[in-house]
């Protein structure tokens, strides 16, 4: 039962972002659209992180990459601790496009502090909190 529970609510902010996502970005495909979210929330990281990150070769990520700075979506920061590396930086552009999804996600969450008692709310936060912790102790397994 939690299973499902969990499923349908996280399907429908899924939902909600592609949603987002396809009205926002029209010069984008799904896949320049995924890696984008991805290099969003992995904060910044290197060609080669993200290559690693997506299992790809750092050739196939350089190339893909530069098709989206091309299209604007995406910015390379020199790294201040390797010269020789860069970090990947996503721009306003893409910003702009998340913002939709933001919007979204805050409207949820104050209905949700409009049906739920402070006490219940402030659990859920605790929980979230926790469960956080726990997913980030396993991240990158396949279990």
């Amino acid at each position: 039962m939690l299973a499902e529970e969990f499923q349908k609510v996280y399907d429908i902010f899924k939902m909600n972002f592609y949603a987002s996502l396809c009205r926002n970005t029209k010069d984008l495909n799904m896949q320049e659209a995924f890696s984008l979210d991805i290099i969003h929330m992995l904060k910044e990281p290197t060609i080669l992180e993200y290559a690693s990150y997506m299992g790809i070769s750092q050739p196939n990520a350089t190339y893909k990459i530069n098709q989206m700075i091309e299209k604007g979506y995406l910015t390379k920061v020199p790294s201040k601790e390797d010269k020789r590396a860069s970090h990947l930086k996503v721009t306003q552009k893409f910003i702009d496009c998340y913002r939709e999804n933001d919007l979204y996600i805050s409207k949820t969450l104050n209905h949700i502090e409009k049906i739920f008692d402070p006490e219940e709310v402030a659990l859920l936060e605790k929980m979230l909190i926790k469960i956080d912790d726990e997913m980030k102790k396993g991240e990158h397994t396949n279990d």
